[in-house]
């Protein structure tokens, strides 16, 4: 029998592997790469988390293969996205025992794209006769290629990708500026099939003939890959950063969500983000940046506590940043971020693009009618349409509300049309004291690497920080605390490569992806 792939029938001489111990290394795997991501950032695991996986897929059959990938991926949403269950109960006002069904529900959805993954490479073994020593490079296209279609289908949730476990890790996370957050994944992945399938040799015994025949190839391209990794970041990477030091204050205003949209508590909102605001005004900033629906009441239209906050910057005198929905000309609610001059006056806005499915809207509402509750605030949002760059005084700056930072190619869009800096503004209450938080914050912190900029976020209830664009956190606050965050940032002057050619490496993945099918097609009708 031909010796195929890391999830190829073992050797006779192998030690045989029970089915339960197959399920056992794929859930433990799926916990391995979950201790990668906040709150526990173990992230050096990512290299090895996957190994368990693929050691479990050795000999088994292709649909047995997919379960492996199912379970694994099931252990590892469960607990890397668990805090769904604070949003649904607290806010949504939705039944726990409904809230735990409807987060088995999307970590079941979740859990699709590792099933894929396996099934995909147990086919490709029985189908395709892969040799060994192309399994981990086979393996790395095809995770990235999921990866990336998991960020666009169903209007995408690319939330915990395997790369984003590295934002702690100062060498690795830099070769996001050249290939972005998929090209980390990739290079996990890519290590973990290469370990897996060494260990794999090293099962076999000594006497046995051709026993690291075929492993220079995985072995050789990972190491060049680490190598050149290291390469990079050490000796090539350059700071794209320059020009004269800009003071920017982040504002947190720790204001409960279940309180935030109650008329009676809007004045006392208001005092509490001017309050904050003056003691940041002391340090004399250029830019003083309020979190995403920082006012909640409408800028333009409320008749009392509109003109007020303008009022209050004209006479501090400080351009701001603020978030608030806006009622549009045609009639629709958008998720707003104003920006106000010195003077008071409304110099520009940005409408938010990327809603969040069941928290800003509600798809499909005849289906899902049972998930109204969900939308807790003032209705239904609209789309914006437009990527705003606006100016300070010669600094160029977008901002992204809430989860559009997890989105690579839609913050490209702001870099592309000249922001300097980038801003995340965003209201992360609805995850209470949980992970989220602190995922969030790694993701952002990525999206600076990718474009070798300045990222500052102002959140509601934390975390607020300053990132460098080595993805250096430089300064952050605590969750649920009242803070005024002050940092220098630098315009970026140049460009990275993942800023002038994108998403190159996931497309050309997901092109493999599409001929490996076809190739897998083929072969089953022979």
């Amino acid at each position: 029998m031909a010796r195929v792939g890391v999830i190829a029938k073992p050797w006779v001489d192998a030690p045989e592997m029970s089915r339960g111990l197959r399920f056992g290394l794929a859930a433990g795997s799926g916990v391995l790469c979950m201790a990668a991501f906040p709150p526990w950032d173990v992230g050096p695991v990512a290299f090895v988390g996957l190994v368990p996986l693929f050691l479990a897929l050795e000999g088994a059959p292709t649909r047995q293969a997919a379960w492996l990938g199912y379970l694994s991926g099931l252990s590892f949403s469960l607990g890397t996205i668990w805090w769904v269950i604070n949003t649904m109960t607290t806010y949504g006002r939705m039944p726990l025992p409904l809230s735990l069904l409807a987060l088995i529900l999307l970590c079941g959805i979740l859990a699709g794209y590792p099933a894929a993954f396996t099934w995909l490479l147990s086919a490709g073994q029985h189908r395709l006769r892969l040799p060994r020593g192309i399994v981990p490079l086979v393996a790395a296209g095809v995770w990235t290629a999921l990866e990336f279609l998991r960020t666009y289908l169903f209007s995408g949730f690319p939330w915990a990708l395997l790369g984003y476990s590295q934002y702690q890790q100062p060498t690795i996370r830099l070769l996001a500026s050249a290939f972005g957050v998929y090209g980390i994944s990739a290079l996990l992945v890519l290590v973990n099939g290469t370990l897996a399938e060494l260990l794999v040799r090293v099962w076999r015994p000594p006497e046995r003939a051709g026993r690291w025949r075929g492993a220079w190839l995985p072995a050789g391209v990972t190491c060049l890959a680490l190598v050149g990794t290291v390469g990079y970041a050490r000796g090539i990477w350059r700071d794209p950063t320059g020009g004269p030091a800009v003071r920017v204050a982040l504002l947190q205003g720790n204001i409960d969500q279940s309180q935030k949209w109650e008329r009676s508590y809007q004045t006392a909102t208001l005092e509490i983000y001017e309050r904050l605001a003056r003691r940041a005004g002391a340090e004399q900033p250029a830019l003083i940046v309020w979190p995403e629906t920082a006012l909640p009441f409408f800028l333009r239209r409320e008749p009392e506590l509109g003109p007020r906050v303008q009022r209050f910057i004209a006479g501090a005198g400080v351009p701001t940043l603020t978030g608030s929905p806006d009622l549009g000309e045609d009639g629709l609610l958008y998720n707003t971020a104003f920006f106000v001059g010195g003077d008071g006056e409304v110099r520009g806005r940005y409408r938010k693009r990327h809603l969040v499915p069941f928290g800003e809207y509600v798809p499909l509402q005849r289906v899902f009618f049972f998930l109204d509750k969900l939308v807790v605030g003032i209705g239904d949002f609209g789309r914006g349409r437009d990527a705003t760059v606006f100016s300070l005084d010669g600094l160029r700056f977008s901002v992204m509300i809430c989860y559009e930072v997890i989105f690579p190619a839609e913050v490209r869009e702001f870099v592309r049309g000249g922001a300097a800096l980038l801003v995340n503004i965003t209201n992360d209450a609805w995850f209470g004291r949980s992970g989220a938080p602190y995922q969030h914050l790694a993701m952002a912190a990525l999206r600076a690497v990718e474009h070798g900029t300045y990222l500052v976020r102002a959140a509601n209830t934390g975390v607020s920080a300053v990132i460098a664009p080595t993805g250096d956190i430089l300064a952050h606050t605590e969750i649920f605390t009242e803070a005024v965050l002050l940092g220098t940032i630098r315009a970026r002057l140049g460009e990275t490569m993942y800023t002038r050619y994108g998403d190159v490496l996931p497309w050309l993945c997901l092109v493999f992806l599409g001929a490996y099918c076809l190739a897998l097609w083929r072969a089953r009708r022979k």
